[in-house]
């Protein structure tokens, strides 16, 4: 039960401190999260649209790897990881951990609320892209998309380990 609930308070976290910062981006410094970002959040009217720039926030794509970003790919958001993106999933990570009580599944909820963003971007991605289909979840733009998100979980998962290990171990039973 602790570790279904801090998977779910973790995800819904790092969503909702990452919109809530959007919202507000304009006076937000420029070091947290850049104007482009920002603008580019605002210039959307559609819930589903500015979901989506806080998907390319939530999963930039590792710098070691020298894959594509999820923001270079449909060309609007964040273009790499930004500070916004370790604070998010760092907290949502000490969600997770807080409402898990125990080390290991709390640092477990905490990767899983990671992982499961990566995906549920994915189909959010998926689902506003122009000329949906369902049949095109296995074509070339859709694993592509697919591909970014999950490469994209790396950053992530270590800033939700780091977050879930601190969270579980304030509330672990002594």
């Amino acid at each position: 039960m602790g570790q279904g609930l801090g998977t779910l308070l973790g995800l819904i976290t790092a969503f909702a401190i990452t919109f809530i910062v959007m919202t507000f981006g304009v006076y937000m410094p420029n070091d947290l999260i850049a104007s482009t970002i920002v603008d580019d959040f605002l210039v959307f009217n559609d819930l589903e649209l500015r979901l989506a720039v806080v998907g390319t926030i939530l999963y930039p794509a590792p710098a070691f790897l020298g894959s594509t970003s999820l923001g270079n790919l449909v060309m609007y958001g964040a273009p790499g990881a930004t500070v916004l993106m370790w604070l998010a999933w760092g907290t949502a990570g000490l969600i997770a951990g807080l409402f898990t009580k125990e080390i290991l599944p709390g640092i477990l909820s905490a990767i899983f609320a990671a992982v499961i963003g990566a995906f549920l971007t994915w189909l959010l991605f998926f689902a506003v892209s122009p000329g949906f289909d369902l049949m095109a979840i296995f074509q070339q733009g859709s694993l592509l998309i697919m591909q970014a998100s999950l490469e994209g979980v790396i950053y992530p998962a270590i800033a939700c380990a780091i977050g879930g290990l601190l969270g579980s171990a304030i509330t672990r039973a002594r």
